[in-house]
């Protein structure tokens, strides 16, 4: 496609749309960085954390590891996420101590703790913070039950904020509603998640997701199902929406 518009280029074809020719250009020199990426976090999402906190607490990946997996073999990694109980315990607990607060730790440390909601979101990344050398340096101390180190993967943080998506729209309100909405959810604050380090790598700002959310009762979020993953420059049209409307009965 770069090809063909570097020809369009050169050979002056089409001179009133040259700006939109150069601009379309510009976009596969985007879209050749942000493939490659996405592919990199098809491959690695949700992550360790996420597939922890899913396993304990009635995730999808809850009573799916079946012992024939090893945590530490990548192949396993990316063709069977699921890990035991136990392993899952350490990995999230090893979160909370390090990423949380105390009163967190201790939240965390109950027996009731579980999944309170659970809702499809679509984000935007708005900021990616990767950890530091000195927090990498404590989780490859962390030891696990053989008493060996360096199984803990470093978690840093992505900030996303609200995107509408390519989802269903909500259903029609009055002009009052609709003001009422857009009064109360004006400015939404950006939301933070937990990520491993070796996944926030291949993030950049703009990336769009839609994940399957999940709020525990001590108001820590994951998530474990990605449904959708997009190019900053993804674009739909609202009458794409309409692809599956039926006349109301």
């Amino acid at each position: 496609m770069r090809n063909f518009l570097n020809y369009v280029i050169l050979h002056q074809v089409c001179l009133d749309y040259t700006a939109d020719v150069l601009a379309a250009r510009k976009i596969c020199d985007l879209a050749e960085r942000e493939w490659a990426s996405i592919l990199q976090l098809r491959n690695a999402l949700p992550g360790s954390y996420n597939v922890a906190a899913s396993t304990l607490y009635g995730g999808h990946y809850q009573n799916m590891y079946s012992g024939s997996a090893t945590w530490d073999v990548e192949e396993n990694w990316v063709n069977n996420r699921a890990v035991s109980d136990q392993e899952a315990e350490r990995i999230f607990k090893t979160a909370i101590a390090f990423a949380g607060t105390d009163a967190l730790f201790l939240e965390a440390m109950k027996a009731d703790v579980h999944i309170a909601k659970t809702e499809s979101r679509c984000f935007e990344v708005v900021k990616v913070e990767r950890p530091s050398l000195d927090t990498i340096k404590e989780y490859a101390a962390v030891k696990d039950h053989k008493g060996e180190s360096g199984y803990i993967k470093p978690l840093g943080v992505i900030y996303f904020k609200h995107w509408e998506g390519p989802g269903i729209e909500p259903e029609d309100v009055t002009d009052n509603e609709s003001e009422a909405e857009i009064t109360a959810d004006a400015e939404p604050a950006n939301e933070m998640f937990w990520l491993e380090d070796e996944i926030l790598q291949h993030c950049f700002p703009g990336l769009k997701v839609q994940l399957l959310v999940h709020e525990l009762n001590i108001g820590v979020k994951f998530f474990d199902r990605i449904e959708g993953l997009y190019p900053s420059f993804f674009l739909y049209l609202p009458n794409e929406k309409m692809a599956h409307w039926k006349e109301p009965g």
